[in-house]
This record gives structure tokens, C-alpha cells and sequence, in this order.
């Protein structure tokens, strides 16, 4: 069972918009085309969810967070 699953296993949509709204600008960033397949772009993805999943709840520190574990 992952993480995700234990936690909660559903997002509500401010919860979804918020994880997009970071992926977005993350990938801004890094200059990366956010509707890719490259595993790169999916491992962002998930690891944006993944910073969500275990309590980064809100915008900043999500965003934050996400930029201290990928230097």
C-alpha cells in the first residue's frame, strides 16, 4: 500500500489544483514541457504528490520543500 494510500486515498480538487499549480511552476523552472511522458517530468509529478502526501499542505512550503530535496 503506498504512502498515499494510508494517508488518504483521495485528493479533493483544491488539493489537486494546488499540486498542479506547483508542478506547473516547477516546471517552469526548469524549463521543461509539463504535458511530457520523459520520466523526468513524471518523477516531478510524483514527487510533488508525494511532498503533498506527507504534509506539505500549503503552496509555499510545498514549493519550497520540493526545491530542497532536487538540489
Amino acid at each position: 500500500m503506498s504512502s498515499l494510500q494510508k494517508h488518504n486515498s483521495a485528493f479533493h480538487p483544491s488539493d489537486l489544483q494546488l499540486c498542479q499549480r506547483v508542478f506547473n511552476q516547477v516546471c517552469s523552472e526548469r524549463k521543461l514541457d509539463r504535458m511530457s511522458v520523459e520520466p523526468d517530468v513524471q518523477r516531478l509529478a510524483a514527487t510533488v504528490f508525494s511532498l503533498f502526501a506527507n504534509g506539505c499542505r500549503n503552496e509555499s512550503e510545498l514549493l519550497e520543500s520540493f526545491r530542497r530535496t532536487r538540489q
